[in-house]
């Protein structure tokens, strides 16, 4: 899983015009050190979620009031998004009548 994270990340990167780095699970992904533009998360967030349902069936949205509720956001760094990601596998949103 952070494999598959850090290797969209690495494309982002490149994408950006930025240098030729290999994302680690602590780089920052928000923030005044992020490794991405705000766009680009976004862009980043959206080919996880594409990643996670054409390689492990999952259909997953990163993005919600459950994250953005957060003290911590989980997409500070790689691993952080990692753990979120098993987090909703784990326990799904409850479903509302």
């Amino acid at each position: 899983m952070i494999g598959m994270l850090q290797q969209t990340l690495d494309a982002h990167i490149l994408d950006q015009g930025g240098e030729a780095v290999r994302a680690s699970a602590d780089l920052p992904l928000i923030g005044e050190d992020a490794a991405v533009s705000s766009m680009a998360l976004v862009s980043y967030i959206a080919d996880v979620e594409s990643t996670l349902m054409e390689n492990y069936n999952l259909t997953l949205t990163l993005v919600s009031e459950r994250a953005l509720s957060r003290k911590k956001s989980p997409f500070r760094t790689i691993n952080a998004l990692a753990d979120y990601v098993f987090e909703l596998v784990e326990t799904p949103a409850e479903v509302t009548a």
